[in-house]
């Protein structure tokens, strides 16, 4: 038997010549952005060789039609399962809607001179500062960023995925009340950047609740903040590159460690003279690490005290017992950020103040004191 393979004939540059009624060597310049063609004829010569499925050079075609369909992430840390989430909401949208993704991890943002880009996304409002106030200032891509800070203002005005972190804060006090606590305090790894500002929601919110609660709430609601910063650490608060006691190491491999944080603070809250029956800590990592810190040392969750997370990344169904987090959806955030880009990159409609979603996962650590 006789087999007969049909084979989809590869599109040279004559062929677009011929479709196109001009000479291969005009093809060849308009391909290759070497020599002078007409605007018009560029046009209609790249429009017809994508119609005929033509494969050229990637980089002459970025150059031609000034598209790369790559977007730059600028994130120095993805070891963390709140960036990393992030990061896959990224990834996963900007692939349905035709784009490919580029990590860069080191905040070296020179780097975006030779990297072929439409558009670039931060991780925070302070790094996307600092890169407005540098290259930005002449190298004029657009920008999207996360920000923790609905105030921060920007050198050139940037569109941001917002979180609200005082409305954060709100809902999960407003969820320990609900459950019958008064006592509650704060688990921090720091007290500056967007610490801080959840700090300052948390502290704003429960003296309102000292206030017009009379005795409803503890007074002296500042006894139940834990905070692991260190005193060195005071001339670093405004470098964002700065993890000081926060790194830990494996095989050579550094990375950001809030877990051990947490883990670590568990001997803070033994050892403090004034106890939160509910502690909410600044993120998932933190809490889960605080939980085990308290574990090892004999106190249980939430029988001795009730602990609660924000963030609601994944590593909460791996653990025992499950964390009762405040999601902030981290995958919807960096989903948000690239549609946002793109839609700014295609002519679309969008808005400069996007507001992340949040909600309560309930899980086994907080404690119903009614």
């Amino acid at each position: 038997m006789n087999r007969i393979c049909l084979q989809k004939k590869n599109i040279t540059r004559k062929d677009v010549a011929e479709k196109a009624g001009v000479s291969v060597s005009v093809v060849s310049r308009v391909l290759n952005n070497s020599g002078y063609v007409d605007k018009e004829k560029k046009k209609k010569i790249i429009k017809i060789a994508e119609q005929l499925g033509y494969i050229p050079n990637p980089i002459a075609m970025a150059l031609q039609t000034r598209r790369t369909y790559q977007i730059i992430f600028f994130c120095n840390d993805l070891t963390g399962a709140y960036y990393n989430q992030m990061y896959h909401g990224m990834a996963k949208t900007a692939k349905e809607r035709g784009y490919h993704l580029l990590l860069q991890k080191d905040y070296d943002f020179e780097s975006v001179k030779k990297i072929l880009a439409d558009g670039i996304i931060f991780p925070t409002e302070n790094v996307a500062q600092d890169y407005a106030e540098t290259v930005g200032k002449n190298y004029r891509l657009p920008t999207v960023t996360i920000s923790f800070d609905p105030s921060a203002i920007f050198a050139k005005p940037m569109p941001s995925v917002v979180i609200e972190n005082q409305k954060i804060i709100n809902a999960s006090i407003d969820y320990l009340i609900q459950k019958g606590h008064k006592k509650i305090g704060m688990l921090l790894p720091f007290d500056y950047g967007y610490a801080n500002s959840r700090y300052k929601a948390w502290k704003e919110r429960m003296k309102m609740e000292s206030i017009f609660l009379g005795g409803g709430v503890e007074t002296n609601y500042e006894h139940y903040i834990i905070n692991c910063g260190k005193p060195e650490e005071e001339n670093k608060k405004k470098d964002y590159r700065y993890l000081g006691p926060y790194q830990s190491e494996s095989e050579g491999f550094v990375y950001y460690d809030l877990f051990k944080v947490g883990y670590e603070a568990a001997n803070l809250y033994k050892s403090s003279k004034y106890k939160a029956t509910a502690l909410i800590c600044f993120n998932d990592d933190l809490a889960q690490g605080f939980i085990a810190g308290l574990q090892e040392i004999g106190l249980r969750v939430p029988e001795d005290i009730s602990v609660m997370g924000i963030d609601g990344i994944f590593t909460r169904n791996h653990f025992k017992p499950k964390l009762t987090t405040m999601s902030i959806y981290p995958e919807r955030q960096g989903a948000k950020c690239v549609e946002v880009l793109i839609d700014m990159l295609e002519g679309k409609k969008y808005k400069y103040m996007n507001y992340s979603p949040y909600g309560i996962l309930e899980g086994e650590t907080v404690k119903d004191l009614k």
